[in-house]
């Protein structure tokens, strides 16, 4: 069986927050205070809060002395990029709170916005460790006429709509915010000329000797002022532009290269989601096919993943599968479970193996025969033939 690290399907999951509490703040407002008091309110301050985008992740793996060591190199790069902060304070372990005087014009704070963001992202090394973070930037301006718990509150909510969003972008307070789908269909059509799709590769490793045996190829999207915009966001917007075979065609090309790049370093398979039926059209199919005869790859390097769901919305699923079988790419079934879905859908496609989501076992949330359905699925799967995965066992 291999694992594969915890993930969403298209991205990451992010938990609804409650606003700031009454003490995460308060030194951070009462050391505010303090500078009001000695330069007086004639110079309105901008207020920044500066996420780091999956501290926690880097924490769990660096530990807590390199942790702190990693907090003060954050804090000396934004001292650092010229802002002065009059106050600069730790909010919780990823969120720092800087209070500086304001720039002459808004474009003045976007700009010092980004140079927080350049600097920030420019990898850490870390006693032999090199770390590579993204932060998510909310900003408001802290105005004598208003409370400065509200201006610190609404900084941080412009910041949590750039984290919900899948993190790497800046958000002011004071500028009205445009309805989400609509804002990303005029981003989307010239997103892929523009060269801001990337690919994002997950390793699977074998558990016995946790070699790396294959990626999970997941694609991104960064847009210049919008940020880093999750997947679960933009591909209802690629769908709804009937972008979708581009997209694909885009993706598709550039796995193949990478394939071609790195035969000479590992035969490892990549994977490539297929969560919405048109990827299983009929002309996406016939461009895999294409793509795999034209670049002279050897085919069972790459294999297509369906959640078990969507094959019932497949029309001729068992012909399109047999399609990508001839060719010899191979099909994964993902959120796979003891359930007559998973089973008709795994007697429709006959898959090379399947996706078991262990990411929540052991969770509140999760039935209590969630472990045991986990188990009769792999049982089930083996004694078809088929290979067992499972997705977030390291959790």
């Amino acid at each position: 069986m291999d694992s594969e690290a915890k993930d969403a399907p298209w991205g990451d999951d992010h938990d609804r927050e409650p606003a700031l509490s009454e003490s995460q703040p308060a030194a951070f407002l009462a050391a505010l205070a303090g500078h009001r008091a000695e330069i007086g309110t004639a110079h309105p301050l901008a207020i920044v809060i500066v996420r780091l985008d999956r501290f926690q992740f880097a924490c769990e793996t660096i530990g807590s002395r390199r942790t702190r060591l990693l907090r003060a190199e954050v804090k000396s790069r934004i001292a650092g990029v010229g802002v002065m902060p009059a106050v600069m304070h730790w909010l919780s372990p990823a969120d720092l709170g800087i209070a500086c005087l304001l720039p002459a014009t808004t474009e003045e704070m976007a700009e010092l916005s980004q140079s927080i963001a350049t600097a920030l992202r420019l990898p850490y090394s870390v006693d032999g460790f090199e770390l590579f973070l993204s932060c998510s930037i909310g900003t408001a301006i802290d105005s004598p006429e208003s409370a400065t718990e509200r201006n610190l509150q609404q900084a941080f909510d412009a910041m949590l709509q750039i984290n919900r969003r899948g993190g790497g972008g800046i958000a002011n307070a004071s500028q009205p915010v445009t309805p989400r789908m609509v804002t990303l269909l005029a981003a989307l059509p010239e997103a892929v000329s523009r060269g801001e799709f990337s690919l994002q590769l997950q390793p699977r490793a074998l558990f016995d000797t946790a070699e790396i045996a294959a990626y999970t190829v997941r694609l991104r999207w960064h847009h210049p002022v919008l940020g880093r915009i999750s997947p679960q966001d933009f591909l209802p917007a690629v769908e709804a532009l009937g972008m979708m075979r581009e997209v694909g065609h885009w993706l598709v090309q550039q796995l193949l290269q990478l394939i071609q790049e790195s035969k000479h370093v590992a035969k490892v398979q990549f994977t490539l989601l297929a969560s919405s039926p048109q990827l299983l059209a009929d002309d996406a199919i016939t461009m895999l096919q294409r793509a795999v005869e034209t670049s002279g790859i050897s085919p069972d390097r790459l294999c297509v993943e369906v959640p078990v769901q969507c094959i019932g919305a497949v029309a001729d699923a068992t012909q399109k599968a047999a399609r990508l079988h001839d060719c010899g790419i191979q099909i994964s079934l993902s959120d796979f479970t003891d359930d007559q879905v998973s089973r008709h859908a795994l007697a429709l496609v006959a898959p090379d193996m399947v996706m078991l989501d262990a990411r929540h076992l052991g969770s509140s949330a999760q039935a209590r025969d969630a472990a045991s359905l986990l188990r009769a699925a792999c049982v089930f799967a083996r004694s078809r033939g088929v290979a067992v995965h499972a997705r977030g066992v390291e959790t």
